[in-house]
């Protein structure tokens, strides 16, 4: 309140955000490159779930909050866009929907969409109960490598639904292989001091180059297959791509190429790690096997899983979110505040790299009781509620376009696995977690797989 004759009271500074301890001159580069995944996690939980962390000269702004996390993905999405490391992503994707924001973003989203509607997840369903039948005729005894299976797995059920082909050994291999270095690539280029244009030929450079001329190759002769024959097309994802909503205009050969590109790339490595951790988890926790074959027998018989019976699998569907909890293949989410803001009573300046952190989040003693453990159990009956701290796919506008799929080809998975195989470790030691693109297992994880009687 003013009083006549009296200064106005002046505005109130809000306080920065409170800054890490330490670092040195190169701040918190090497502790960020080093676990990208649990620094960020550890120092947040120590701090309030709000910090300042030092990358070089760049200030980034870590959150580990749910409700600061929803400002910033939800409530405020305007003022927080997708900046830096999204741009970086579009070195390989060009304008894909992963790396593009504003109004171009809003129309590609909306030509998307009908392509994930949920008439399609039949299709899904039935391509990922076949590729697994492939995959289980050649484990003959020997050990499997969890992450190797896993890739293979899912670059074909992304071949199947997204281009009604079989992608096979060879080809599949060098895929997995050039998005993988790419994509770890690209991670360095994010939190690197300097970035080089991409003409100059340093090693991240060489490996986005490499990976764009490889994809753009096999996609690009596809797409033109099908934009030679129009009236030929199979009703699969890259057709309803192509065709659009009945209002959209036609969209130009390198614009539809960029998002196949983006489906291609983003359609596979997220579903393959979290398909390597649930693989794992069957090895490691022999009851949830057990427990889910008890689930599945009275509802499915000897038939694969279709999303209609998805409501009476909720054991099923509660393992896939505790994994994804545990090990959420996306840990980190970032985003570039826009203008001055309010964040949790600090002040975010423009300019600065805002982090979700999802990891920290998913394994919050405050929000998860024994939140290291693995317990499906955390979401069925009453328990059901916390989902509302699991961020897995992001929250808001850019919530990821296919969740629904890629929930659905886990399940699928996960109830061919049990009801096939028993997996048994073949080595006890510990598995770590590694901070790349996605989070990975820190070393091979090598199982036996021993078929069910």
């Amino acid at each position: 309140m003013t009083v006549a004759g009296s200064k106005p009271a002046p505005p109130v500074t809000l306080p920065d955000v409170p800054a890490l301890p330490g670092g040195g001159l190169l701040g918190h580069l090497r502790a960020m490159a080093a676990a990208p995944h649990s620094f960020p996690a550890a120092a947040l939980q120590a701090h309030g779930g709000i910090i300042g962390i030092r990358i070089g000269p760049r200030r980034v702004v870590a959150i580990g909050r749910p409700d600061l996390a929803r400002e910033v993905l939800v409530t405020r999405a305007d003022r927080y866009p997708r900046g830096r490391i999204n741009r970086n992503l579009g070195a390989v994707i060009g304008d894909g929907l992963l790396a593009t924001e504003g109004d171009l973003w809003r129309a590609r989203r909306r030509r998307m969409q009908p392509s994930f509607r949920a008439d399609r997840l039949g299709a899904l369903a039935a391509t990922t109960d076949a590729v697994m039948g492939d995959a289980f005729a050649t484990w003959q005894g020997g050990p499997i490598d969890a992450g190797e299976e896993a890739a293979r797995i899912a670059i074909r059920v992304i071949g199947g639904v997204l281009l009604s082909r079989r992608i096979e050994e060879g080809e599949g291999s060098a895929f997995v292989a050039a998005v993988q270095d790419c994509l770890a690539q690209l991670m360095r280029r994010n939190w690197s001091l300097i970035r080089w244009p991409l003409w100059v030929p340093v090693p991240v450079n060489r490996a986005v180059n490499a990976t764009r001329r490889t994809l753009e190759a096999f996609l690009g002769e596809e797409l033109d297959r099908r934009l030679a024959a129009p009236d030929a097309q199979p009703d699969d994802l890259l057709a309803a791509l192509i065709r659009g909503r009945p209002d959209d205009p036609p969209l130009p050969r390198q614009a539809l190429l960029n998002e196949l590109k983006t489906l291609f790339a983003a359609g596979f490595e997220t579903t393959a790690t979290a398909l390597t951790w649930l693989m794992y988890i069957l090895a490691h926790h022999p009851g949830v096997a057990d427990a889910l074959r008890d689930e599945a027998l009275p509802v499915l018989g000897d038939r694969a899983p279709m999303p209609a019976d998805l409501p009476r699998l909720p054991y099923a569907a509660a393992v896939v979110e505790e994994a994804m909890r545990l090990f959420p293949p996306v840990y980190n989410m970032g985003r570039d505040c826009a203008a001055d803001d309010d964040l949790g009573g600090f002040r975010i300046r423009a300019g600065t790299t805002v982090v979700v952190s999802i990891f920290a989040i998913h394994r919050s003693p405050d929000l998860w009781e024994a939140p290291e453990q693995f317990r499906p159990d955390r979401f069925l009956g009453a328990g059901a509620a916390a989902r509302r701290n699991l961020l897995p796919y992001a929250w808001g506008r850019h919530q990821c376009i296919g969740n629904h799929f890629a929930d659905l080809e886990l399940v699928v998975a996960l109830l061919a696995l049990v009801r096939r195989y028993r997996l048994d470790l073949v080595e006890e030691a510990p598995v770590g977690l590694r901070g790349r693109t996605t989070l990975a297992p820190d070393r091979p994880i090598l199982l036996r797989p021993v078929p069910l009687a």
